[in-house]
């Protein structure tokens, strides 16, 4: 399954020592960060994750974003998902 957050950043600052500091090689087995994106005033960020559960992101965002987000999580139709270097669902 995939699905999209929107992140409310609370604050910039500690967002950004997040992303540098995140070590994506311990989440889960199953779930993958397919893509990521920051604005330019930091306010909001987006990704599209691939995890096997909406249970199982949530999880995930808990531990690795804590409370420096809102996250609006969607689920995202499958046929429509289309990342360079992945093929496109079918």
């Amino acid at each position: 399954m995939y699905f999209g957050v929107i992140h409310t950043i609370r604050d910039g600052g500690r967002w950004e020592q997040m992303l540098e500091n995140a070590d994506l090689g311990t989440l889960p087995e199953g779930v993958d960060l397919m893509s990521t994106c920051t604005s330019s005033d930091t306010a909001r960020a987006l990704c599209l994750w691939r995890v096997p559960s909406r249970e199982v992101l949530n999880g995930v965002l808990d531990q690795l974003v804590g409370d420096n987000a809102i996250n609006d999580v969607f689920e995202v139709d499958e046929r429509s998902v289309i990342v360079a270097g992945h093929p496109a669902a079918v």
